[in-house]
């Protein structure tokens, strides 16, 4: 017969030992990713420095593949389709590895590889000599993977990333799926959806390079905004003529998507809010509150043209949040 534990101080280690399991878990699987990743890279690697030694010519490279997906298929299992296969070139293609010196020991263990330090002493790179000796894409034609991005992007994240034919962006997105956690169907919608097109739209020459070296970063009220908006999670036919009403129910019936799509730190605050001046009532349609920039976001859903008496009716509007909320600090 088992005995239960009390709910007072033995319930309380159990959250601790809990928490500390979870973040064990946690670390094992990010572990596992990083390995596979790594693993990945290094057989494209070896394939390129294959092909590049003259054992696979252009002729007959495809077919090369196959087979060798077929072989690698047959004694290693599941993981090395064809398709996979011509993805692990591309990721060595694409990509060098690079890691802090802390992590040497571990990767010459799993990747079997040979390194050398760089003038500062404290960035490693994982190409063997063997592979610098070769004509392999030189690293500054690459992306640069630090050790720290690789425990947040998984297999399927380098993929879709691979489908990315701008450096640029292809930095761009690396950087938000580590800092927002994005999920595979996430990623994929941001890069179809081309958000950082959209974002570059409002972007100079610097603020196009700190988006690729640094994501996105809320500053100013328009570095929250993007242009355009894509809504196509809210399944409306463009043959069929909408009322703002079914607009505003749709966005929301989608609210956590139409989150996303807006940005990060924007958080809902009321729908149809009513605001009373001189016995008067009006209702704007969303309202949304930006943590970072402290600001509230007012959405006025309009289905024909913007007009001047529109412009003027968001002016009052934003007039008023400002009188109500300026004491809080808010804007």
């Amino acid at each position: 017969m088992t005995k239960k534990l009390a709910k007072t101080n033995d319930s309380q280690l159990l959250d601790r030992i809990g928490v500390i399991i979870a973040e064990a878990r946690q670390q094992t699987v990010r572990a596992v990713n990083t390995i596979l990743v790594k693993t990945y890279w290094e057989v494209g690697r070896e394939i390129v420095e294959h092909e590049l030694g003259g054992k696979a010519r252009a002729e007959y490279g495809t077919e090369f593949l196959k087979n060798l997906a077929a072989e690698l298929t047959l004694r290693h299992g599941k993981g090395f389709s064809y398709r996979n296969i011509r993805q692990m070139r591309q990721f060595y293609n694409t990509y060098e590895i690079w890691q802090t010196l802390s992590a040497k020991s571990e990767s010459d263990e799993i990747c079997s590889t040979l390194s050398h330090k760089s003038d500062s002493n404290k960035i490693i790179s994982t190409t063997s000599r063997k592979s610098a000796e070769t004509k392999a894409p030189t690293l500054s034609a690459k992306s640069v993977l630090t050790e720290k991005m690789l425990n947040r992007l998984s297999w399927s994240h380098i993929c879709l990333l691979l489908a990315v034919s701008d450096k640029d962006a292809r930095s761009f997105y690396e950087i938000e799926i580590a800092k927002n956690n994005w999920s595979i169907r996430e990623t994929k919608r941001q890069i179809e959806s081309m958000l950082f097109e959209r974002l570059v739209l409002s972007k100079d020459k610097a603020g196009l390079k700190q988006l690729s070296q640094k994501g996105q970063i809320i500053e100013e009220p328009e570095d929250a905004l993007k242009d355009p908006y894509v809504l196509e999670f809210l399944g409306l036919s463009e043959q069929e003529k909408w009322l703002e009403s079914d607009l505003e129910q749709a966005l929301m019936d989608h609210l956590q998507k139409f989150l996303l799509e807006l940005g990060t730190g924007f958080m809902f605050v009321d729908r149809q809010l009513r605001i009373s001046i001189n016995n008067e009532h009006y209702h704007i349609d969303l309202v949304f509150y930006q943590k970072r920039l402290r600001s509230y976001v007012l959405i006025d859903l309009k289905a024909g043209k913007f007009d001047h008496s529109d412009y003027g009716q968001m002016k009052f509007y934003l007039n008023y949040f400002q009188d109500e909320f300026n004491e809080e600090g808010d804007n």
